[in-house]
């Protein structure tokens, strides 16, 4: 597997040759945190792929939802065999911190933090 590298704003990186893309484990680290940053509706070839976070993050106790959603596209992102752990922190500055164990077809024992 191969993906164009994202900087840190979620731009693709350009200039670098080969260095503008991930490989194996990398890439899929990174389309995980890109499918769970990705809104449903956002992509026109699937418009259910991806999580509903206007409905979720607009509701009160949806955190278990949210936990679901979260294992779901994880669970359907290419190269991931299956999930060690799931935690989700949102402290006082609104940004929701979804902490990821998992392995994939490369490795075991990833961590993963996205933020929101």
């Amino acid at each position: 597997m191969r993906v164009r590298r994202l900087d840190k704003d979620g731009d693709w990186t350009f200039g670098n040759g080969q260095a503008n893309y991930l490989r194996e484990n990398d890439a899929i680290l990174q389309s995980v945190t890109t499918r769970l940053k990705s809104f449903k509706n956002d992509w026109f070839l699937d418009s259910e792929a991806n999580i509903d976070w206007f409905r979720l993050l607009g509701s009160k106790d949806t955190k278990d939802v949210i936990l679901r959603e979260v294992e779901r596209v994880t669970l359907d992102t290419y190269g991931v065999v299956r999930i060690i752990s799931i935690d989700i922190s949102v402290p006082d500055n609104r940004e929701a911190t979804i902490s990821i164990s998992l392995d994939t077809i490369y490795k075991k024992d990833n961590e993963l933090g996205v933020t929101l």
